[in-house]
């Protein structure tokens, strides 16, 4: 009997240290990208904007700074409520209004479609509204697309998480590293399939050949970025740092938090390699399950799996975002958020249950 528990002990233990170790392989380094030298072709911004009065000066001001001769800006006014065409218009930028949206296609692919098709610049960029670029962000994008022709380069903003509620996600943007492929331990040796939406940009050539986010597989998904890699088959990631690029997600609290993950996660985990989602799987469960699983141990095991658990998720939470020492102390709680996240992600996907985003129904 006490050979049978101390087999069930070491199991458990061996489970743990697994999906720990999972965690660091996976998440081995970020990398970030790079200041261009300014010798570039001319790029066009495309910014699709729902309702998004309050994020875009945080992005024009910046974005309007570090243009260069020929580069456009265009924001697309995706039947906004607020005043998002005027706060651009103030910027001195295009502001071109999004045509009535075709039956199964989403807001955003809409939006982005029409703004590629008024602009003229050889290279496109896509940004979301909440992201705060860096002084040289569209250098270093068009320096990595003179280096890699034919390929998407795409950035995964820092997360700049001020307020507490917003810090919960910590886990579903450390997944979202984690799941990409892009920083394992492997490092460039192992090719990604996915993008980051928020700042994704391309050879319009290449955009066009792809059939961008018209083309059937796109224009009706809520992770077009995705779709997109697919299409393009090429893809070189980065992550932003606080200094480069960053982003605010979603200032509004839990239910928005909930609602906006839950959009993208499912497709993002249909997205990913099986052998990826297993390790994930494997570390998640060493964060849900360890604790449950010292519990039986004792004390000092608790002690131990919460300190080696706590410790991780505030130095991987430290390369997706603001989050600090206190979020990681509470990583117990979200843990709780990213079950929720996936849980309802998974029954959209599944079940066919849609997904209330701005005032619309995306399923």
């Amino acid at each position: 009997m006490c050979s049978h528990l101390a087999m069930d002990g070491w199991l458990g233990w061996g489970l743990y240290g697994v999906g720990w170790a999972f965690g660091w392989l996976l998440l081995w380094r970020t990398r970030a990208l790079a200041a261009g030298d300014g010798l570039r072709p001319a790029i066009a911004v495309v910014i699709p904007a729902r309702d998004e009065a309050g994020a875009l000066p945080a992005l024009l001001s910046p974005l309007v700074a570090q243009l260069r001769d020929g580069d456009e800006v265009v924001v697309v006014d995706d039947h906004s409520t607020d005043d998002t065409a005027a706060i651009a218009a103030g910027f001195a930028v295009a502001v071109a209004p999004a045509p009535p949206l075709p039956e199964d296609w989403t807001g955003k692919a809409n939006a982005c479609w029409h703004g590629a098709a008024v602009t003229t610049a050889p290279l496109l960029a896509f940004f979301d509204a909440d992201v705060r670029p860096g002084p040289q962000l569209l250098d270093g994008l068009a320096e990595m697309l003179g280096r890699r022709a034919g390929a998407i380069v795409s950035v995964q903003p820092w997360h700049d998480a001020p307020r507490p509620i917003e810090r919960a996600s910590v886990l579903c943007n450390v997944v979202a590293l984690l799941g990409c492929g892009a920083f394992t331990v492997l490092g460039r040796t192992l090719a990604s399939a996915v993008a980051f939406g928020p700042v994704l940009a391309v050879e319009r050539d290449t955009y066009l050949a792809s059939g961008g986010h018209a083309h059937p597989d796109v224009r009706g998904s809520r992770t077009e970025d995705i779709e997109l890699a697919r299409l393009v088959g090429d893809v070189e990631l980065f992550v932003g740092t606080p200094d480069t690029t960053t982003f605010r997600m979603y200032p509004l609290g839990l239910r928005q938090l909930a609602a906006g993950w839950s959009r993208t996660m499912a497709n993002g985990l249909a997205a990913t390699r099986w052998w990826l989602a297993l390790a994930v799987a494997a570390w998640i469960w060493s964060l849900a399950g360890g604790l449950a699983g010292a519990a039986a141990a004792g004390w000092i095991a608790v002690v131990v799996v919460y300190v080696l658990s706590a410790t991780q998720v505030a130095v991987l939470g430290r390369r997706a975002g603001r989050f600090g020492p206190g979020t990681a102390a509470l990583y117990p709680l979200a843990v709780v958020v990213l079950v929720v996240v996936v849980v309802r992600a998974v029954s959209s996907r599944f079940i066919g249950r849609a997904t209330d985003w701005k005032g619309r129904a995306v399923r």
